[in-house]
C-alpha cells in the first residue's frame, strides 16, 4: 500500500488530501467505516455501505444485493491471474469486485452486501491486531481496497491435514477494516502468553498475529470414538486474540445431509389430495349406495 498527496491528482472540491492505492494500483480515499458502515440483521446480517464520491470499496464477487444511482462495480482480478490463482486457494472467487461512487460533490451512495450462508458478520481493523489477521477460508465479505488476501499455510503436516480448516488459510494483511462471515453466534477469546485454547474442528473463525496454530490428539479411548469430534482437536495458543462460531457451516451442510433419505428427496403422497372434496373414495357399487337396491 502506498499513499501519497492528492496534489498529484486531479483536485476535487471536499476530496480528502489523503490517497491511497492499493497493492494492484487501484486509487482511493479511506473509507470511514465508523459513520459508513452498518450491519442489519440477526442470525442472517447484511452489509450496508455509504459511498462518497473517490471512496473505493472492495468485495467478493456475487455478494452485492442493490446499489443506488452513481455506484459503479468494476469487476478484476485483483492484480492478474497469480492473485486471482491466490483468492482462490484461500476460498475466495478468483473475482473481486471495487465499488465506487461517481456522483456530484456532497451527494452519497449506498452499497448493500449478503452472504452466501446464514452468516453473522464481523468488522475488524487489521492493523489493531498486529497487521495481519489469519481467518478460516473463504471468511472475508469485503474491506478496504488497500487491504490484501495472502496465502497462510499450516506449520505442520498432522495440523493440515487433521486441523479441519486444510493446509491454507486465508491472512488478510494491510490498512484498514475488514468485514468477515461467521455462523450463528460469535464470541471472542483473548488468550495470553502461553494460554492453550481447544476448540472443535470448523469452529474457527479468525486469529490474530500471534497466535500459534496447532492440532492435538484426543485423550480416552471412548471420547475418541463416541465423542463426536474425532481423534484430534485444533489448539490455539496465545497471545493474540481468537473469534470462535457457533454454527460453523460445514456443519450444518453435513447435518442437513445426513437427515436427506438414500433415496433423494421425494414428493409426499398428502391423503385427500385428487380424492374428491372430501377426500373419500367412492365405491365401486355406484354413489349413493344405488347398487345395493
Amino acid at each position: 500500500m502506498k499513499a501519497f498527496s492528492s496534489a498529484n491528482l486531479p483536485s476535487k472540491t471536499g476530496q480528502s488530501e489523503l490517497q491511497h492505492i492499493s497493492s494492484d494500483g487501484v486509487v482511493g480515499t479511506p473509507i470511514n467505516f465508523d459513520v459508513a458502515s452498518k450491519i442489519e440483521g440477526n442470525e442472517s446480517q447484511i452489509l450496508t455501505v455509504t459511498l462518497e464520491p473517490g471512496e473505493v470499496l472492495r468485495a467478493e464477487s456475487g455478494a452485492m444485493m442493490y446499489m443506488t444511482s452513481g455506484v459503479e462495480m468494476n469487476t478484476t482480478t485483483g492484480g492478474g491471474v497469480s492473485a486471482g490463482f491466490k483468492r482462490f486457494l484461500t476460498g475466495q472467487n478468483v473475482f473481486i469486485s471495487d465499488y465506487t461512487y461517481h456522483g456530484a460533490e456532497g451527494t452519497k451512495g449506498v452499497v448493500a452486501l449478503g452472504t452466501d450462508f446464514p452468516s453473522k458478520i464481523i468488522r475488524l481493523n487489521v492493523a489493531e491486531y498486529g497487521g495481519k489477521l489469519v481467518c478460516q477460508k473463504g471468511a472475508l465479505l469485503c474491506a478496504s481496497h488497500t487491504i490484501d488476501i495472502e496465502i497462510e499455510t499450516t506449520k505442520t503436516f498432522s495440523a493440515g491435514f487433521f486441523g479441519g480448516e486444510g493446509f491454507v488459510l486465508q491472512a488478510l494483511t494491510g490498512h484498514g477494516d475488514v468485514f468477515v462471515k461467521a455462523g450463528g453466534t460469535v464470541i471472542r477469546r483473548d488468550l495470553k502468553e502461553g494460554e492453550k485454547l481447544r476448540i472443535a474442528s470448523g469452529s474457527l473463525v479468525a486469529f490474530s498475529n500471534g497466535v500459534h496454530y496447532d492440532i492435538e490428539q484426543m485423550k480416552g479411548f471412548k471420547n475418541v470414538f463416541f465423542g463426536g469430534e474425532g481423534l484430534f482437536v485444533t489448539t490455539l495458543t496465545g497471545p493474540g486474540v481468537v473469534w470462535l462460531q457457533g454454527q460453523p457451516p460445514d456443519r450444518m451442510i453435513s447435518e442437513i445431509a445426513r437427515r436427506v433419505p438414500s433415496g433423494g428427496i421425494g414428493l409426499a403422497v398428502v391423503p385427500g389430495m385428487g380424492g374428491g372434496s372430501d377426500g373419500s373414495t367412492p365405491s365401486s357399487d355406484g354413489e349413493n349406495g344405488e347398487g345395493n337396491q
